[in-house]
């Protein structure tokens, strides 16, 4: 057996004759038959797993790629086939199998040619569409949230469920990202090559990914009480009530790894609609749960008050909305064709070994888990031992809270373009042995992946800094002031991060796009040491401090690494503009900066117009009541805040010659029919 080599190492496959455009491309043997599919997702946001989509990775070749240098000059085939369309024929082939080798290279060669030309020119509609279903999803997401904390408070109760309640999302990124999408997954549509369309291998891999799931599901059910007294630093009711949660919760992992199997599935046989807005019904359940709970019995944040009826309106209501969330794949999946029958054995079927890469990948994981699980204790503390003196402190609730802010913007700004990036991403990297092209399509690539969403992530940071107050009282409007300002200050820490943790999202992707398993574990280890270290240390400072020091972890581990990827990226594959884009960054933040300061004088301005009670109200209310009033006067401080920030960044950002942002703005301007900045 020859020793695994990063794939720098792989020897140039040499051209051949009769093969036009030919070059020292590396190719193995096995990704020519065997394009697979590679999912994204950031290692530490167990909460995007509902969201996490299957990337088509296409593996170049210059018999297959009429974008690639040397056939850019040549007229495209002369019955091009659409991408959907060629797959159905590329199936039909293999049941007919008449001719099937010559005829499968041409369809494969039709799917690989759309694909590629469509990339390159929708990347925009791309995004769009993914961004879409991520607003959907993420309104409701928040509106769950903010129910939640009305029903739980911010201290122990809330602690408890958010930690039951999470807990099988770190499971199953670990089962899915690790095993399921890396290793099993990506079989999927391999086998669809086959004679009998892969019917055999996939029942059997669906089959050995079910046993394995419930498995686990079982496992972690009766585990319940071990696993959250090792990885939550509740005690009394706190605890009590955590467990009685997790028995409830943990569930989830049967259901989130259904929906994750007949996703992907989904996914491979070219369905992505279901898969991506399944998770709405699941927050819908999960929001009418909540309101049957605050009609029956109110708020409720003693946990020594909480009854069986309520924990299991609760707990199964969020359980439920899983399971409803993942038997809405079933009919699409059986309307595309796909029929499954359970087979057994996996010996002898070309299942294979755990590849390096995925082994690294899987280990990555574990490790960035690991230190999501230390965040968790550790905020857990924090709430257990405030509760403990009878005072009220920034926690885990918080956190979460925080949090889920923070990922709107992320989610729609830069997971959108990144995750339609990714491809060419992959594609450019394949080609970089082309000597008409070299690593020049790589560093394009880069450079686009460091620039685009940061000309939106830049000006958003920068207006949730300033707004983050407006934010959290409008949103979790069941807070009171002061539990409002421990909420704000995490997530200005948390939002003054944003741009690294983009940064360090293209460094996932780049090492993924190129197989580096080796350098992605050790810059993963490198930020969860330093978050680990940033959470040991909220052991030692004032409890009213720990979740911001928690949050500064963040901060300072992904601008670290994300230095560190810019400089390795560049050692790598040569220079890819980095001045003139670390000069946009200075730019574009100077200029955000000013537009931030004006936001938050229209925010104070319009908070000076209000009546002298709803103003004592607002900065030193206690009432755990919604109050309509306070709740008003921030939306509208808001509102003028935003349209501030608006109208500032446009000026700035033209006064700094950011010329950047209005080739970005310019578009949008122009399909709202409105006028363009020149």
């Amino acid at each position: 057996m020859t020793q695994a080599r990063e794939p720098w190492e792989e020897p140039a496959r040499r051209a051949q004759p009769g093969d036009p455009g030919a070059s020292a491309a590396p190719k193995r043997a096995a990704d020519f038959d065997e394009p697979e599919q590679i999912s994204f997702q950031r290692f530490d946001d167990p909460e995007a797993f509902v969201e996490t989509r299957m990337i088509p990775r296409i593996v170049w070749d210059p018999r297959l790629d009429h974008s690639a240098p040397s056939r850019r000059a040549e007229p495209p085939p002369a019955e091009p086939a659409a991408a959907s369309g060629a797959a159905d024929s590329g199936q039909d082939l293999v049941d007919r199998g008449d001719g099937a080798g010559q005829q499968l290279d041409d369809s494969a060669e039709s799917i690989v040619d759309a694909i590629d030309e469509q990339d390159r020119k929708h990347l925009g509609r791309n995004s769009l569409l993914m961004a879409s279903g991520t607003l959907v999803s993420r309104v409701l997401g928040m509106v769950n949230a903010s129910l939640q904390t009305a029903v739980l408070g911010t201290a122990v109760a809330g602690a408890a469920f958010k930690s039951a309640n999470t807990l099988p999302n770190f499971i199953l990124v670990l089962l899915s990202a690790g095993i399921l999408q890396a290793v099993l997954i990506p079989q999927i549509t391999k086998a669809m090559k086959r004679p009998d369309g892969g019917q055999d291998f996939v029942d059997r891999l669906v089959t050995a990914a079910l046993v394995l799931i419930a498995a686990v599901a079982i496992i972690c059910t009766a585990g319940a009480a071990l696993l959250m007294r090792s990885f939550t630093s509740l005690s009394g009711p706190g605890m009590q009530l955590t467990i009685a949660f997790a028995y409830i919760c943990m569930p989830q992992v049967l259901f989130y790894g259904i929906f994750a199997v007949l996703g992907n599935i989904l996914n491979a046989r070219g369905r992505f609609g279901a898969y991506g807005w399944a998770p709405v019904a699941n927050n819908v359940v999960a929001i009418a749960g909540l309101v049957v709970f605050l009609a029956l019995w109110g708020s409720q944040k003693e946990a020594a008050a909480w009854t069986p009826q309520m924990i299991w309106v609760l707990a199964g209501s969020a359980t439920l909305g899983i399971a409803v969330q993942a038997a809405l794949l079933i009919p699409p999946l059986y309307r595309s064709g796909f029929r499954w029958r359970p087979r057994w054995g996996l010996r002898g079927h070309g299942f294979g070994q755990l590849g390096r890469f995925a082994s690294l990948t899987f280990l990555a994981l574990v490790i960035a888990q690991g230190g999501g699980l230390l965040t968790m204790k550790v905020a857990t503390y924090l709430a257990d031992s405030a509760d403990a003196q009878g005072i009220e402190v920034a926690s885990y609730v918080s956190y979460q809270n925080a949090m889920s802010l923070f990922q709107m913007p992320y989610a729609l700004i830069a997971m959108s373009l990144l995750t339609a990036l990714f491809p060419q991403l992959a594609r450019a990297w394949q080609r970089r042995d082309d000597p008409r092209t070299g690593l020049t399509d790589m560093r394009e690539m880069v450079h686009r992946g460091l620039t685009l969403p940061a000309l939106g992530i830049i000006p958003v940071s920068m207006l949730f800094i300033a707004l983050a107050m407006p934010a959290v009282r409008v949103v979790y409007f069941s807070l009171t002031a002061e539990q409002a300002r421990a909420t704000t200050l995490p997530l200005i820490v948390m939002c003054a991060s944003m741009l690294s943790f983009t940064i360090v999202t293209l460094q996932q992707q780049y090492c993924f796009a190129s197989e580096q398993g080796k350098t992605n574990l050790w810059m993963q280890c490198l930020l969860t040491a330093i978050q680990v270290g940033f959470a040991l240390l909220a052991y030692l400072v004032p409890l009213e401090d720990g979740l911001v020091v928690i949050c500064l972890g963040m901060f300072f581990g992904n601008t670290t690494l994300a230095i560190v990827f810019m400089l390795y990226a560049r050692h790598q594959i040569g220079d890819f503009g980095l001045g003139s884009i670390l000069g946009m960054y200075l730019r574009l933040g100077i200029a955000s900066a000013v537009s931030g300061v004006a936001a938050w004088l229209a925010y104070r301005g319009v908070l000076m117009l209000m009546p002298p009670a709803i103003a004592a109200e607002t900065a030193f209310g206690d009432a755990e009541s919604f109050n309509a009033s306070v709740w008003l006067w921030q939306l509208l401080g808001g509102v003028a805040g935003g349209v501030s920030f608006i109208v500032a960044i446009l000026i700035t950002a033209r006064l700094f010659g950011v010329r950047e942002f209005f080739d970005l703005v310019n578009p949008l301007l122009r399909r709202l029919h409105l006028p363009q900045v020149r």
